[in-house]
């Protein structure tokens, strides 16, 4: 008997993990969907079976994905997130077309090169603005939704693609560490304010991601390959090396982690910082 309800309670516990991985009919908004992780991260989630509102403002990436898509799983908005209206637009169309906001995604972001003291005022704003304040419409857009729907509770999960840089900073690259650790901490202002909707907020810390991204552009692999004293084609592999597993992390690791947390297996979670970087002594949890 005792066997019979063992074996009960792990199967149970299979089809819990199995069925929690299933998205379909959940509603996700994925911010910067052209390329990189934000790109990746809409592929497996639309595997999954769930249904995406991507945005971005590079149309020809947007379009690249879509065209790989199941067009009944799948709207696009071209669009700078700078807009407050187009925060609120991509709200609206994820109500309009899929009737629910289960997540969101924010995956937008540009890098910064450079050090603070050659940095300009207005180089170091633009990065606040570009990987912090496009993200606070979007949360404050999202948290008026359920503020609107209580004192019904919803379950909705956000998800904020940071950045290793936002608790381990490194020279070289301007005010972007400053403004990813303001988007940690906007993350977290988040869980505390949404958690009495239903609204859960974590944040997944990427290491170097090279493939498939915009942020490794030939301008700062040629500066951080000088900064380290190697071939720009060596790069990747250096930052590969320095890892306590010795992985190159690519956009699709990243996408499975998000998932988890977009999926109702994480519904205990909120607050939480994920890292995943192959292993960097100096981005644990403290």
């Amino acid at each position: 008997m005792e066997s019979l309800t063992a074996r009960s309670a792990l199967n149970g516990f299979f089809r819990h993990a199995e069925d929690g991985f299933r998205l379909e009919g959940k509603a996700v908004i994925v911010t910067g969907a052209a390329s990189g992780i934000g790109r990746s991260t809409a592929m497996r989630l639309v595997a999954l079976r769930a249904r995406v509102v991507l945005v971005d403002q590079e149309a020809e990436g947007l379009a690249s994905l879509a065209a790989e898509l199941p067009p009944d799983h799948c709207r696009t908005i071209t669009g700078d997130l700078s807009d407050a209206d187009l925060a609120e637009s991509a709200v609206e169309v994820a109500l309009h077309e899929y009737g629910s906001i289960d997540s969101v995604v924010f995956a937008a972001g540009r890098r910064a090169i450079g050090n603070i003291a050659d940095l300009s005022y207005r180089d170091f704003m633009a990065s606040l603005e570009t990987n912090v304040g496009v993200h606070f419409r979007l949360s404050r857009a999202i948290l008026r939704h359920f503020q609107r729907l209580a004192p019904q509770r919803a379950a909705c999960s956000l998800v904020y693609i940071v950045s290793k840089a936002a608790v381990a900073p490194s020279v070289g690259f301007g005010g972007y560490p400053i403004a990813k650790a303001a988007q940690l901490q906007l993350a977290r202002v988040v869980a505390i304010e949404g958690a009495k909707y239903g609204v859960r907020a974590n944040v997944v810390n990427p290491g170097a991601v090279f493939e498939g991204s915009r942020f490794w552009d030939e301008e700062l692999v040629a500066e951080k390959a000088i900064s380290h004293n190697i071939a720009p084609e060596n790069l990747e592999t250096y930052y590969a090396r320095r890892t306590m597993l010795g992985l190159r992390v690519t956009p699709a690791e990243v996408a499975e982690t998000v998932a988890f947390l977009v999926s109702p297996l994480s519904g205990a979670t909120t607050g939480a910082i994920i890292p995943v970087d192959g292993g960097l002594p100096a981005t644990f949890g403290r």
